[in-house]
């Protein structure tokens, strides 16, 4: 019997958020539902798997970055690896990885295990291996194997075999650097019937670790335990920056609506789930399908939301109507771009500007947040591409918005145009990560780009705050008060926090928040930079909290990007 041990590698660069010298918040990130399923799968249908541990390095990098107590977080995952190592002698290590961004941990935590005992079998699954096998199996040298796509089958078929090289050899979804010189390309091997998957054992998990994934910002301090669920797989696009085809191909496999339920009912009844994360890639691919399983949801009173990016197409008067029903509180919208030419012509995406604001306004009718997704920094995309989607995002009254620099994904048809034009500027994969940008194309410039996507965000998100202009300050409070309680040197936030407290009558807590706003102006020249060149009347703010003078009104106007931009 085989003792399998999966490692998930962290998704960032530690050494961004380890700095002891500035304040930094790790990401959320989700439940481990690939791993969860392999095990579900694994231990129903596999006759050779005797155990199966899982340590997740992301949860190890949240507590340093939380403590701040170590200057070497490589020798605190070695040593974590290391006493696992010792008390599970596990038979296989498999590393599962999603993006670039984990590509630097791959070669030190294999060699760990094969320093431990070099007759363990690495492999390593997800996204990132799926799409870089080559690439990977060249540059970490203590790596055996490599999966392509989900994991069921072919782990199966590994355990459970008495000649694992001879399963890697033959195996269609297996490839190792043997096989790769013969010109072995490895091919999908899915699970056609979702439905064949045993239901998830959450009990390998502490669920603490992954509850705060939540968009909803009204809950953040309230008692709830979020669990994510994937009720299909696949994806019929291929937008520019994804890498979903190369992992779960572009045929989607759904979950029976009856599956869904039951996995929620039990997630609720068991591990007390109050808030269902609906994760999948396109989940109104079949549109009657989903009004089917929004009905049933409906009945269980939980809460949903759809934090991966919903397809705004699928969304009308009704559909927004079932998603309330259902419980949902907030769905954050795949619209990447306000530019109909960078959305048909970039990205290959199948959307239209006119139907963002019929789709926002059904989801603001019905009682659900909205928030936005866009995607900048793609080749091609200019500076008045740019400028429609500010424009865009001012108009249409998004809850929160939320501006992504373009990552160039193994996998992606953005990774391939990098790479055939020459437009990766920082090829450290460590720094593939969406607030960073490593692409420099025409019209692109690196630093400019990083300024527009943040600055963006300030201005929308607080000086032209769309709930604050329509009097919803309740709305605004939740977003901002987020935004402080994480980063408390946050100038804006404190502002506008406080803005929203006076609207509301609570005058200490807006005294408060106006007396932090005025000492980080006062001291702080990048936040009062920032303010002058946004029309951002800071002073005139404050002083009306205090009492000293009326509010000023909400900036309206849309500056020309190049103002926007400038650095």
């Amino acid at each position: 019997m085989k003792k399998l041990l999966f490692i998930i590698p962290p998704y960032f660069n530690a050494n961004d958020y380890l700095d002891k010298h500035r304040a930094a918040v790790l990401p959320a990130f989700t439940i481990p539902y690939g791993i969860l399923s392999m095990e579900a799968y694994l231990v129903k249908h596999c006759a050779g798997l005797g155990e199966m541990r899982l340590v997740d390095l992301n949860v190890t990098l949240k507590r340093l970055v939380e403590t701040r107590t170590v200057d070497s977080h490589e020798a605190v995952f070695n040593a974590e690896l290391q006493a696992v190592l010792e008390d599970f002698q596990p038979d296989i290590v498999g590393i599962s990885a999603l993006f670039n961004s984990s590509f630097g941990y791959i070669q030190r935590l294999v060699k760990v295990a094969k320093d431990f005992d070099p007759d363990i079998l690495t492999i390593a699954g997800g996204g990132l291996p799926s799409a870089a096998y080559k690439l990977m199996l060249d540059t970490c040298p203590d790596l055996d194997a490599i999966c392509k796509g989900e994991g069921e089958l072919p782990l199966k078929a590994l355990i459970d075999s008495g000649d694992p090289a001879e399963v890697i050899a033959s195996h269609r979804a297996w490839i190792d650097r043997p096989s790769l010189a013969r010109g072995k390309a490895p091919a999908h091997d899915f699970i056609a019937d979702l439905d064949d998957i045993p239901p998830m054992n959450c009990s390998i998990i502490d669920l603490d670790n992954y509850n705060q994934r939540g968009i909803d910002k009204r809950y953040t301090d309230q008692p709830k335990r979020e669990m994510a669920i994937h009720t299909s797989r696949g994806c019929p696009f291929l937008c520019v920056f994804c890498s979903n085809p190369s992992l779960h191909g572009r045929d989607v496999r759904f979950m029976s609506v009856e599956r869904v339920v039951d996995d929620a009912k039990r997630m609720r009844d068991t591990f007390g789930m109050t808030v269902l994360m609906l994760e999948d890639d396109h989940f109104f691919h079949d549109k009657e399908r989903a009004k089917r399983l929004l009905r049933e949801l409906a009945k269980l009173d939980i809460r949903c939301e759809f934090p991966n990016g919903a397809a705004v197409y699928a969304i009308d008067d009704d559909m927004a109507e079932l998603l309330a029903a259902a419980g949902v509180s907030a769905v954050a919208l795949a619209v990447e771009s306000g530019s109909n030419h960078v959305l048909n012509n970039i990205i290959k995406k199948p959307l239209k500007k006119k139907l963002i604001r019929p789709a926002v306004e059904a989801l603001r009718k019905y009682g659900v947040r909205s928030h936005v997704f866009i995607v900048t920094g793609l080749p091609g995309e200019l500076d008045e591409h740019r400028q429609e989607t500010l424009e865009m995002l001012l108009e249409n009254g998004f809850d929160w918005i939320h501006v992504y620099l373009a990552i160039p994904i193994f996998g992606s048809r953005l990774y391939d145009i990098c790479v055939e034009n020459g437009y990766i500027e920082d090829a450290g994969n460590e720094n593939f990560v969406a607030t960073k940008s490593v692409i420099r194309a025409p019209g692109i410039d690196p630093v400019k780009l990083e300024a527009f996507a943040y600055e963006t965000q300030l201005r929308v998100n607080f000086v032209e705050n769309y709930n604050i202009r329509i009097g919803r300050h309740d709305i605004a409070l939740h977003y901002m008060k987020n935004v402080v309680d994480k980063y408390p040197d946050h100038g804006f936030g404190h502002l506008y926090v406080s803005q929203c407290y006076a609207a509301l009558g609570d005058q200490e807590l807006a005294l408060e928040h106006a007396a932090s706003a005025r000492t980080i102006f006062d001291t702080d020249d990048w936040w009062k930079a920032l303010a002058i060149k946004h029309g951002c009347d800071y002073r005139r703010i404050i002083d009306a909290v205090f009492g000293e003078q009326p509010l000023p009104p909400v900036a309206g106007s849309v500056k020309p990007i190049v103002e926007m931009a400038s650095v």
